[in-house]
């Protein structure tokens, strides 16, 4: 923040909110580059959005990634949707069977 710029409650309230967005892989290479992208997302005000849509590569650790942010989300009491998950990336979490941990605890938020 600049020197002399103050942030005000309506500031904050037109902020956009967090938005996680998946790039075309998802694997151990981009694991570090994934993490710092939803660190950054969790100090955006809530609710958050999980955009996966592009994913075309993944491996378990990328779905790892995910499931870290899920789970880090529903221990703070912060609310998340989907906004796509590309089949790729449905196919991992089917085959990891971690589809119960990454189905948003809050009311589903409309795009």
């Amino acid at each position: 923040m600049s020197e002399g710029t103050q942030t005000t409650a309506e500031d904050t309230a037109t902020q956009p909110r967090g938005r996680v967005v998946l790039g075309g892989s998802c694997t151990i290479h981009e694991g570090a580059a994934i993490k710092a992208h939803m660190i950054e997302q969790l100090a955006r005000p809530g609710p958050y959005e999980i955009d996966g849509s592009a994913v075309s590569r993944v491996d378990a650790a990328g779905v790892q990634l995910i499931v870290a942010f899920a789970l880090d989300c529903l221990e703070r009491g912060l609310e998340y949707a989907w906004i796509g998950r590309s089949p790729t990336l449905e196919q991992a979490i089917e085959l990891l069977s971690v589809g119960a941990l990454l189905e948003s605890p809050g009311a589903a938020m409309t795009p």
